[in-house]
């Protein structure tokens, strides 16, 4: 690639960062989301990081995507708001008896990744040249049954994967066991899954749920993109892991530093697994 060719890119990708910025204050203001810190460099710091990841990894996938212009920005916004927004929020109401965000506020954050999903992939794609039609790509296509099998498939393995980094990773923070039950104490893997289902018995069937819902997300990632293995395993897993792991760079009232802290190093390792397997299963259906 030239040198002309990279600094372009690195432009794109500045003015794309600023963008994302821009659209999270504007839909967050229309739509009456207050900030939970105080204005000062110390809080717009993690804002900037936020929007620098997400402009970054949605960028890597506009660019090498097989679609352009109206189809396009329906797919990036899709990607985008459902993996940061609707599939965070579906869990935040799980879990809303740790949490304690009002309903209201849920409904905003929903409402407000929703409009900045749109805005800035909109400007994204026309930021990026893919306004312009490009060259159809010849794409795979499975069966419907058996992308459905693949699915469950995936669910099932999204399902082990959550309960085995949830402990081994999120459940060693003694800050992130005091969040949700109120105690430091630890136990070993079985004890604590069988606390868990104990506890809690729709736990496993609502992670069965968003699984396949987690499932048909990095499949419609994988079938927009052009088809170079490398790019699907590289972008599918960088989508999953960095949209759903960057809004807990943002300090909030509802989750402490250290349980987000916590989460963030579960959900992005996880994640980028999920999105590795997934594109793995994708290729062998």
């Amino acid at each position: 690639m030239k040198i002309s060719d990279i600094l372009k890119r690195l432009l794109q990708l500045l003015s794309l960062t600023v963008i994302m910025f821009i659209s999270l204050a504007v839909s967050s203001s229309m739509l009456g989301i207050a900030s939970s810190s105080e204005s000062s460099q110390a809080s717009i710091f993690p804002v900037l990081i936020f929007s620098f990841l997400n402009a970054a990894v949605m960028s890597l996938f506009i660019v090498n995507a097989r679609l352009s212009r109206i189809k396009l920005i329906g797919i990036s916004s899709l990607i985008f708001f459902g993996i940061q927004y609707f599939m965070t929020q579906i869990e935040t109401l799980y879990f809303n008896n740790s949490i304690n965000m009002p309903i209201e506020q849920v409904l905003r954050v929903i409402g407000s990744g929703a409009l900045s999903s749109v805005i800035f992939c909109s400007l994204a794609v026309l930021i990026l040249g893919k306004f312009k039609k490009g060259l159809p790509l010849a794409v795979k296509k499975a069966s419907s049954s058996k992308s459905i099998t693949a699915m469950c498939i995936l669910s099932g393995i999204y399902v082990a994967i959550y309960f085995l980094f949830g402990y081994f990773i999120a459940w060693q923070f003694a800050d992130i066991r005091l969040f949700y039950t109120e105690s430091s104490n630890i136990v070993n893997l079985f004890t604590h899954l069988s606390n868990t289902m104990r506890d809690d018995t729709l736990l496993p069937l609502f992670q069965i749920f968003r699984g396949f819902l987690w499932a048909g997300i990095a499949f419609i990632i994988i079938h927009s993109l052009a088809t170079r293995k490398i790019l699907k395993y590289l972008v599918c897993p960088l989508l999953l892991g960095v949209l759903i792991t960057s809004p807990l760079l943002l300090p909030n009232i509802y989750m402490p530093e250290m349980v987000r802290f916590g989460h963030s190093i579960e959900l992005f390792t996880s994640m980028v697994l999920f999105g590795v397997i997934s594109v793995f299963i994708d290729e062998r259906i």
